[in-house]
This record gives structure tokens, sequence and C-alpha cells, in this order.
């Protein structure tokens, strides 16, 4: 039985093209495929530009103050510092988190020169991460000098290219970078919403134990849900998504269309995006 209180986590909004599982999804996609507009110059280097930043996810993988040293607040938890940069069509910002709170600026960039704008933050007390939280909104607003390094770009299809920031104080972090699901996958995605039962299933396919019950969700322009879809079986995996047994959850999906060849026959990729609304079960 579901718990008396269902959390709903994020507001949706947006027209929105919703299916449903795997094999319900036979409706065409409306969605145009876009290049990355990530750049890869003669010399295999890539370009550091706002484009190039945003086509990438950068976590933490070293903090020094300026004599070298570990910058401990930050160093114990690096694998959770995280970095972001969103390009948007009247705005450009930068967004970035030790695990707890989200803060984000304005950001512009200009002869390897970073600018953030004034930092705006979530309000979430975060206990021992606070040194960390402090430190990071003290060293990002402001100017930084970058540097993007990579080797062999051009061989590789999992190319992490790391991100070093030189602050004029002295410090410096540098970042290692995944790739985004669109500029992995080369163009921006459809929006999809399933509802996905806490209890898994057995599959049909007798190479995986176990697979998502799940279900299309529809909701109007203004983020107000409209209905719901069948159950269905989705034998397939949901990129960065973790599932728990204990819960039942509604997900934003990213959905890309993708050759048929490189994924053995199947014609989308999901990507998980956030959970939308979540129902622990009693």
């Amino acid at each position: 039985m579901l718990s008396a209180k269902t959390l709903f986590i994020t507001m949706v909004t947006g027209s929105l093209l919703l299916t449903g599982c795997q094999k319900i999804d036979s409706l065409t996609s409306q969605s145009t495929a876009a290049q990355s507009n990530t750049m890869i110059n003669t010399e295999n280097k890539l370009i550091l530009n706002t484009a190039t930043l945003a086509d990438y996810h950068w976590q933490l993988l070293s903090a020094k103050d300026k004599q070298g040293d570990p910058l401990s607040a930050l160093e114990a938890i690096k694998d959770q510092v995280r970095l972001k940069f969103y390009l948007q069509q009247s705005t450009q910002y930068a967004s970035f988190t030790v695990g707890c709170n989200s803060m984000s600026g304005n950001f512009t960039i200009s002869n390897q020169q970073l600018k953030i704008g004034d930092v705006i933050s979530t309000e979430m007390y975060c206990e021992d991460l606070d040194p960390a939280e402090r430190l990071m909104a003290q060293l990002m607003p402001g100017n930084s000098k970058l540097k993007l390094s990579v080797e062999n770009p051009s061989k590789s299809t999992t190319t992490q290219p790391l991100l070093t920031q030189e602050f004029a104080t002295g410090e410096t972090l540098v970042w290692q970078g995944t790739a985004t699901a669109e500029a992995k996958y080369q163009q921006q995605p459809d929006l999809v919403f399933w509802e996905v039962n806490h209890q898994l299933q057995d599959c049909p396919n007798p190479d995986q134990k176990t697979c998502l019950k799940v279900r299309p969700v529809y909701y109007d322009e203004q983020g107000i849900k409209k209905g719901v879809g069948d159950w269905d079986i989705f034998v397939d995996n949901i990129e960065g998504y973790n599932h728990d047994s204990s819960v039942d959850t509604v997900l934003r999906l990213k959905r890309f269309t993708v050759d048929p060849v490189e994924v053995k026959g199947k014609q989308f990729v999901y990507v998980f995006d956030r959970i939308v609304e979540s129902s622990v079960v009693n």
C-alpha cells in the first residue's frame, strides 16, 4: 500500500511528446536531431568555448591551494563535487554543487577567462558539507583561467577531457568531463514520463533476470497530470537510473532515437533526467 503522503518533487511543464515503454513506442518522434556544438580542431584538441563546456558534465578530480597542497574540504568529497554549464536562448549559466545545495550564476568565457556572476543558491542545511559549500561559494564567482586538455579525442568515443581552473588567489581545481547524453547521441531528445512500479518483474528475455514495470504518464502544458497508460514490461535499461524497490516513482526521461545497428535493433535509448514524483511503499 502506498503511504498517505506522496512527495511531489518537480513541477513538469512544457509541450511534451509522451509515450509508453519500449514496445509501445511506435509513435513517431517529433524532435529534430541537432548536432553537438563540441569542436575539435586540426590538432585534435577540443576548442574551449561555451558549447564545449556545456557538452560535458564536470566532476572534480583534484583541488589544490596556492601552495599545491590539497584543499581537504573538497578533496574528501571530490566524487560528488559537480559543475555543469547550461546554454539557453536568453542566458547561459554555470551550476555547481558539493552534493547538497545547488549554486548557480551567469557565466561568460573569453580568451580562456571564465567569469561567473553573482551566485544564487538553494538554502538547505548541509551539516558536514557546509565548509565545502562555503569554499565553493567563495571560489567560483568572479574570474578564473581555464585550460582544456584531452588526449587523442578522435580515437575514442568516450573522451573525458580535463578542465583546469586557476583562480587569482592561487587555488586550482581540475575537473574531468563526461559527455552529456545530447552530445553523445548528437541530437536533442524527446521528454517522456514513466511511472515505475517498485516491484521488479520477471523478464521475457531469458538472458535478463528482472525487468521494470512501467506505464506512460501524461501531463498538460501547465504540468497537471492528465492520465496514465497501460502497464507494460520494459526489457531494456534506463541510462543513469538506479531502481529502488521500496519506492514507486514517476520519472522524466530523455528519449533519443538511435541507429538500430548500434543498439542491436532497438530504436530508442532512454536516459534518466529526474524524479518527478516519489511514493514510499509500506
